[in-house]
């Protein structure tokens, strides 16, 4: 590495565990981080390996199943500071929330708070600090000041589209969110946060296409942002390089179709119940959705003979659900680089998704890209599928095809940083 990137000191303001560590992990791999600031870190210790054991694990409450998934070995070594008597607060005041601006107002809150701990801590010696949308703006107003360059991670498509979309899916599927989301006063609190930011940052990572026109629509100019489209390429627990058709099913067994995330509005879920509907007399399959519930219960009861709702999966289960599925469906109306697509391609899974999710998928190799609030495009992908699944099962191509776009997304980034000093 040479001296120039080198000189790069990054501190990072993490709230929260986006995208499961992936920039702390690659900046202490480059040996450039300078500090991790993070709510709260489940270190490398016999009291949080405990409460992740499989036994332990299973029987605690939800926020702290959350608190004990903080942790990655690749940050073993690294400065890690965090601030846990308040950080664990955070997830807590999430889970007691009653409507949709108490969410908002939790995360400014805590945001602003974050900011501040870190500016009371310091930040050491780093010349750039490393932010994410709605929760770096003092920061990146302290840093500013002090002659620190500022690099902003969009992590979805910008606020003002996200109200859109999220608005026009209320209207579609009035009562099934538990927690209605409305536009409210500190929606927009955060919507100006953000704007704030990126007029701040010296420049915008993102996930995807998706997220960048979603910037250049609002008036950032094109040569301020930089598509960085990192995923997961680990491929040690996965099936990659292994024939799906041959170790997993036979053409007549059903169809098993998976789906990780939250079950919500935004991740298109009324979208892929009303396919399997639409699916059952079609062909045999098994649906199972992977996440947190935060639809209305009596709304899922009908299509509970075509799925089966898991609830919140520990990561570390994960591995099962991938070797499980013959195929992935995130139908996502927003996201910004959806993570879950990343690791579906890592099981050599085919999958079917949306432009929205800013997914990495090559329509017709990888599997599909459908508009989004089409069911029959995804019924019809699932039968195209269902029929032909050995074409989609050239694991090595997509493995070769997964390091080449994460070597192309760290050069990105890499340059990048070098671009600073």
């Amino acid at each position: 590495m040479d001296g120039k990137f080198t000189q790069a000191k990054v501190a990072i303001a993490h709230l929260g565990a986006r995208k499961h560590y992936q920039e702390p992990i690659l900046f202490h791999q480059w040996g450039i981080l300078d500090t991790f600031y993070t709510d709260f870190y489940a270190r490398n210790s016999s009291f949080f390996s405990l409460l992740r054991s499989k036994l332990i694990y299973s029987r605690l409450p939800k926020p702290i199943k959350k608190m004990a998934d903080r942790y990655a070995p690749e940050l073993d070594g690294a400065r890690v500071i965090d601030f846990p008597l308040w950080g664990i607060q955070y997830p807590i005041k999430l889970s007691k929330a009653s409507s949709s601006q108490e969410v908002d107002e939790i995360h400014i809150s805590t945001g602003k708070e974050f900011n501040q701990k870190i500016i009371s801590t310091g930040l050491g010696d780093a010349n750039i600090i490393y932010g994410f949308n709605s929760a770096c703006l003092e920061v990146f107003q302290f840093a500013k000041n002090n002659g620190i360059r500022c690099i902003l991670d969009q992590t979805l498509a910008v606020k003002s589209l996200e109200i859109q979309l999220l608005e026009e899916e209320e209207q579609r599927w009035p009562g099934w969110s538990k927690s209605p989301f409305t536009t409210n006063s500190a929606m927009i609190a955060k919507l100006n946060r953000e704007r704030q930011e990126q007029e701040l940052a010296d420049h915008i990572v993102c996930g995807s296409e998706f997220v960048k026109q979603s910037l250049i629509e609002t008036g950032i100019a094109a040569n301020k942002i930089s598509v960085v489209s990192l995923g997961k390429s680990n491929t040690k627990n996965s099936s990659l390089g292994l024939s799906n058709t041959e170790l997993k099913r036979e053409s007549n067994n059903p169809l098993k179709i998976l789906f990780a995330g939250s079950v919500c509005l935004r991740k298109g879920v009324p979208y892929l119940l009303e396919t399997l509907a639409l699916l059952e007399d079609k062909i045999p399959f098994v649906c199972k959705l992977a996440g947190d519930i935060t639809l209305n219960e009596e709304k899922l009861q009908k299509y509970g003979n075509v799925c089966e709702f898991l609830g919140r999966v520990p990561r570390s289960e994960m591995d099962r659900l991938y070797r499980w599925a013959d195929v992935f469906v995130l139908p996502s109306v927003c996201e910004g680089s959806a993570m879950v697509t990343y690791e579906a391609m890592i099981y050599g899974l085919p999958i079917i998704t949306t432009y929205n999710t800013g997914s990495i998928v090559r329509d017709g190799i990888d599997g599909f890209i459908v508009p989004i609030r089409d069911p029959q495009a995804i019924v019809d992908s699932l039968l195209n599928i269902h029929h032909s699944l050995a074409k989609f099962n050239d694991n090595q191509d997509r493995a070769d095809y997964l390091k080449l776009n994460n070597e192309n997304a760290k050069n990105t980034l890499k340059h990048l940083l070098e671009s600073f000093n």
